[in-house]
């Protein structure tokens, strides 16, 4: 009468169904640790980052827009005595 097995009357549609749920339950787990990874990496990245006055201050110094006298004045004021 039930043809020898729980869903075996279903045919494909009972495996259909299963797959159906089984997709339902990856969707409520993908999508919330989706959000709270999308959330996390959001912070991380609000922008360039700030380059230092120092690394700003060198590459003006390679390209050439200051020379040398230029360069160490303002190195001496933007570092402290013991990096020199």
């Amino acid at each position: 009468m039930w043809n020898d097995g729980h869903m075996a009357g279903w045919g494909s549609w009972g495996w259909g169904m299963m797959l159906f749920g089984l997709l339902w339950m990856a969707l409520l787990v993908a999508v919330p640790l989706g959000l709270i990874y999308w959330l996390g990496t959001l912070s991380h990245s609000n922008g360039p980052a700030e380059e230092s006055a120092l690394a700003v201050l060198e590459e003006r110094y390679a390209r050439g827009e200051i020379d040398d006298e230029e360069f160490d004045r303002r190195r001496a004021r933007l570092t402290p005595d013991d990096r020199r």
